[in-house]
């Protein structure tokens, strides 16, 4: 079995949700940063609405998103590093956020977060040894599981993704992200575009596991 392939159960339960202390509100917009790579790592967040992506940008110059991070999740100054390690920016026209002091986040909350977003970097440093349709695949598969809904057996995952965001979270070009899009639909393990797509994840999954053979 390809690495990591039988790790793709949905979440029983919603993340946990430890009390902020002394949590302020934030909103963003679309395309608004909330903190920039290298800046000091003060605060912790938890995101209450919206989508965001963490991303890097490399030495070529392209971005490459780590991770999408949606209600629940924790982002931020989750370590005792003393700067931020990605940027922060909102994928969603309206995205809200609890904000608090890094020295005032409870242990245990910065403990679950931190080995969440773990958790998804191993994921994603799995990937990097498969090819873009297998990645491609896996990626759609995860982000059905924590942002979309089963009904009649299909996940339907709505979310703010164009080919380019899809593009940057797997490593790839956007012409070859959106050409492999194109494949499975017409292989039919796939349906929808332009961030509205709906799937059975048995035949998503076999999809990932040949295209990794």
């Amino acid at each position: 079995m390809t690495p990591g392939l039988g790790s793709f159960a949905a979440p029983s339960s919603s993340p946990s949700r430890y009390p902020l202390p002394d949590a302020l509100r934030r909103e963003l917009g679309k395309s608004e940063v909330l903190y920039h790579a290298h800046s000091g790592a003060v605060s912790v967040y938890r995101v209450e609405e919206g989508l965001l992506k963490l991303a890097l940008e490399l030495p070529s110059g392209r971005e490459r998103i780590t991770q999408l991070v949606g209600p629940g999740d924790y982002l931020g100054a989750l370590t005792a590093a003393p700067l931020y390690g990605e940027r922060a920016e909102a994928l969603s026209a309206k995205v809200s956020v609890s904000e608090t002091a890094k020295t005032g986040a409870a242990s245990t909350e910065l403990f679950v977060a931190t080995g969440e977003q773990l958790r998804r970097f191993r994921d994603a440093l799995e990937d990097t040894d498969l090819p873009v349709a297998a990645r491609l695949a896996r990626t759609l598969i995860r982000l059905g599981a924590r942002f979309g809904h089963t009904s009649s057996g299909r996940v339907r995952l709505t979310l703010p993704l164009t080919h380019d965001t899809l593009a940057a979270l797997v490593g790839a070009a956007r012409e070859t992200t959106t050409a492999l899009l194109g494949e499975m639909r017409v292989q039919g393990v796939l349906s929808g575009t332009r961030g509205r797509y709906s799937f059975e994840q048995a035949a998503l999954l076999e999809f990932a596991s040949q295209a990794a053979v």
